[in-house]
């Protein structure tokens, strides 16, 4: 049995503190999105808020109701008995909203009119985002740690990264795998700009082939 109970309390938006570490964005077409279906549906999300007001779900609803109605704009929260733990609000950010969420049925969805879905959300930008979010997965799933990982993440503020997709057959990825992890262990990255480990590996596959075989344009 928990040991935190959430009542019900209706809050001004000034008196909530969002959290500095929160993980999530949104974009400004989302968020005009997210303001709209609020002013025509009325509010069916709440926010979940600690004690003294510190919010634990619920930040881009505060960002973008903040910025169109000011501070005194009032809300329905959730409102836990104690504050959550480090760790705890931690857990909470992620798994409100991954692993819990469950997933689109696309068989369904087909049947839907399409041009309502992207007007309801599945525009161009989310599947961008969504092409994104699997490279970044992608990267920090290859990787050798978890620290590694989110360390070795470009974004769109670090240029002048660029990103790179290749599509191979099983038995080649078997072979590049061997090869990346070779390269891995031979190369000295220490003065490399790229703080990511596959993608040094294979820069210095290219620099070696090249090396050994010229351009081809000799």
């Amino acid at each position: 049995m928990s040991d935190v109970s959430w009542t019900p309390v209706t809050v001004r938006l000034s008196q909530l503190t969002p959290w500095e570490r929160n993980p999530k964005r949104i974009s400004k077409s989302h968020a005009a999105r997210l303001l709209d279906l609020w002013q025509r549906l009325g509010q069916f999300q709440t926010i979940a808020i600690g004690p003294s007001g510190e919010v634990y779900d619920g930040h881009q609803r505060l960002n973008v109701l903040k910025a169109a109605h000011g501070g005194k704009f009032q809300v329905q929260a959730l409102q836990a008995s104690r504050a959550l733990s480090e760790k705890e609000r931690e857990e909470l950010t992620i798994s409100a909203h991954t692993g819990t969420t469950g997933q689109f049925d696309w068989e369904a969805l087909a049947g839907w009119d399409a041009a309502e879905l992207q007007a309801w959300g599945f525009d161009s930008e989310t599947l961008q985002g969504w092409r994104e979010d699997t490279s970044a997965l992608a990267a920090m799933l290859d990787t050798t740690t978890w620290d590694d990982a989110f360390a070795s993440l470009p974004d769109s503020d670090r240029a002048p990264f660029q990103q790179m997709t290749f599509t191979l057959h099983d038995e080649q990825v078997e072979q590049v795998k061997r090869a990346l992890t070779l390269a891995g262990r031979l190369g000295d990255f220490a003065d490399s700009p790229n703080e990511n480990g596959n993608g040094n590996a294979l820069a210095f596959m290219a620099e070696t082939f090249v090396t050994g075989y010229g351009d081809g344009q000799g």
